[in-house]
């Protein structure tokens, strides 16, 4: 029972478990092993070879951890933009696709609103690239911030970002999106770790 509960929980479903068997009792650890026992040891307990046992598990464990992490990163670095932690342009394409053909199916509205970095060549131009990708992280920072719950933002490009709103008809996309400009202009974008202070400003454009 307790092998079960523990693989039917999040947080425990790869615990590793070793089971203490009877030598006669081949139908409790064929029942064990069904269950996901990782290995067992047969009683009477040799020390030595429990422990070399529970060591090997645990060298087992921590490589399938490791390569589950791997795959786990791998699959968010291919949805996600690396510089500003926002979704990519793939991604955003392919949500916003199934947003439009819910919303012509006969499902609530969805708006799009997409945001332009203003006179961000300048930027780069006068404190270089890494004065810009402060700029662009910070302006992603402000864009998770400013935005409800319920919207999608992502880096369409560039200095261009995109931000997807379901259920959102026109009149509500332009509040969303006067209330983000304001928000990203009325206080400076710090860089080069805090030594300069920029004012910068985005314009928006808003489709429904």
């Amino acid at each position: 029972r307790l092998c079960s509960q523990l693989r039917t929980m999040g947080p425990t479903r790869n615990t590793v478990v070793l089971a203490l068997v009877e030598p006669q009792d081949t139908a409790q650890l064929v029942r064990a092993l069904e269950m996901g026992v990782a290995d067992y040891v047969v009683k009477p307990i040799d020390r030595a070879e429990l422990v070399a046992r529970v060591r090997s598990q645990v060298r087992r464990k921590r490589y399938q951890d490791r390569l589950r992490q791997s795959y786990q990163m791998s699959i968010a670095m291919a949805v996600t933009d690396q510089l500003t932690g926002l979704h990519n342009r793939r991604y955003l394409s392919g949500h916003l696709d199934n947003l439009v053909a819910r919303a012509n199916a006969g499902g609530k509205p969805v708006s799009l609103m997409m945001l332009d970095i203003d006179f961000f060549k300048k930027i780069n131009d006068t404190y270089g690239h890494a004065g810009g990708d402060d700029v662009l992280k910070e302006f992603a920072n402000r864009l998770r911030r400013g935005l409800r719950g319920i919207d999608l933002a992502g880096r369409f490009g560039g200095e261009e970002f995109v931000v997807a709103m379901p259920d959102t008809d026109a009149d509500a996309a332009q509040m969303v999106a006067e209330r983000l400009r304001k928000f990203i202009a009325e206080e400076q974008f710090l860089i080069q770790n805090g030594a300069r202070a920029l004012s910068v400003t985005a314009s928006i454009g808003v489709t429904t």
